[in-house]
């Protein structure tokens, strides 16, 4: 959270960007990763966005560490999401007020 506080509170940025390069931050440094989005606003690209746009110059003048360590998480987190969701459509309603 100091990280996307600190480093990524544009409200140009989606909230789930501020988390991808904030993540992104963790692992490679937060000046690197504003490198980054300067080096994709001048290769045409949208800097504001992660996911092919921030992510594919990063693979190019950081590495696959960054990137892949952001997509794991997102996976991982998606992953958790959708069980959650699901866990919840199909738990049953509990009758308020039953006492035992």
């Amino acid at each position: 959270d100091l990280l996307r506080s600190r480093y990524f509170n544009d409200p140009k940025l989606s909230e789930l960007d501020r988390v991808y390069f904030s993540f992104a931050a963790y692992n490679a440094g937060p000046g690197n990763i504003r490198k980054m989005r300067a080096l994709t606003k001048k290769q045409g690209l949208n800097p504001d966005v992660w996911f092919d746009n921030v992510e594919l110059v990063t693979l190019q003048h950081i590495g696959r560490e960054p990137v892949e360590y952001v997509s794991n998480i997102s996976k991982y987190y998606l992953a958790y999401r959708l069980y959650r969701d699901n866990t919840r459509k199909e738990a049953p309603a509990r009758p308020s007020g039953a006492g035992g």
